[in-house]
């Protein structure tokens, strides 16, 4: 979880290298005909699955080095359906699905710091979007977008995607807290027997060493009905989610009907690969999960 001060000071750093990314300083992108740098740092991904990941991509686009980034990471990866967080605005995002062969896009507007989602067309079909908690300012200060995709294998997921407010501080833990309990009430009320995904940026932890108070203390001790299938790398500080400060506060939980379908579930470590990810892509890392039929 991240002080409210630092976390600050951090953002306006990299917001301040970004802009300079689109006076020409940009580092020189790799050449289209060799292998995409980020080839050894994600997995070999199996069609029979479905692959789904969460990224929050800083102020996408702020820069045209990070759009040539994120086209070749989406494409490196290959996974089956990517959420996004802190899309700026629906024309760079737009031009990212098309310039994205094989893919399409849904867009869902809640601001200056918009969520989305790209999908495979090979592989999923998606519905519309519903925007979730509309007015909710205090809990979601971002509506949570929901979507329903189904794979080729069959499986048919319930997709909420989240950016919930961020920094520490009491106002801001209660909260993430209040909109975790309004989830939970959402799915069991509206969708008690569906296979449902909560993915996104969380912006608070959900494991401390030191016992300390965990915000989404409601689906942990739900865990006959949720479970965060990104368990293991939040107790593991080499696959944190957030490297900078570091924390793991990018989260997927997956509701009771998938426990038997989870396959495998990584953070992917794409700064292992490339020294100007975190300056000039993100300074988020995905984390990615993948269901068996």
């Amino acid at each position: 979880m991240r002080n409210r001060f630092f976390q600050t000071v951090y953002t306006l750093m990299i917001a301040l290298v970004m802009i300079g990314c689109n006076k020409g300083n940009d580092p020189t992108p790799n050449n289209p005909e060799e292998p995409s740098e980020y080839l050894a740092c994600v997995p070999e991904l199996d069609e029979l699955t479905l692959d789904i990941a969460t990224w929050n991509i800083q102020f996408y686009a702020a820069s045209d080095f990070q759009r040539q980034q994120v086209r070749e990471i989406v494409e490196t990866l290959n996974a089956d359906i990517i959420a996004l967080q802190e899309i700026t605005n629906q024309t760079d995002f737009d031009e990212l699905v098309a310039d994205l062969e094989g893919w399409q896009g849904v867009f869902s507007r809640t601001g200056d710091l918009n969520l989305a989602y790209l999908y495979k067309t090979s592989e999923v079909s998606m519905g519309s979007l519903t925007q979730l908690f509309l007015g909710e300012f205090d809990p979601f200060p971002r509506a949570a977008a929901l979507v329903e995709a189904t794979h080729v294998n069959g499986t048919r997921v319930s997709l909420i995607n989240i950016h919930l407010k961020c920094c520490g501080g009491d106002n801001n833990i209660a909260r993430r807290a209040a909109a975790s309990t309004m989830l939970e009430e959402y799915v069991d009320q509206n969708l008690p027997s569906e296979k449902v995904i909560i993915l996104g940026d969380f912006n608070d932890y959900i494991y401390s060493a030191k016992n300390d108070p965990v915000t989404f203390q409601n689906f942990l001790d739900a865990s006959d009905d949720y479970q965060f299938v990104d368990m293991e790398m939040a107790k593991d500080t080499a696959n944190f989610s957030y490297p900078g400060w570091p924390s793991h506060i990018d989260h997927v939980l997956v509701t009771d009907e998938l426990f038997n379908q989870v396959a495998s579930t990584q953070t992917l470590l794409l700064n292992a690969c490339s020294d100007s990810y975190e300056i000039s892509v993100s300074d988020h890392l995905p984390v990615m999960v993948s269901l068996s039929k």
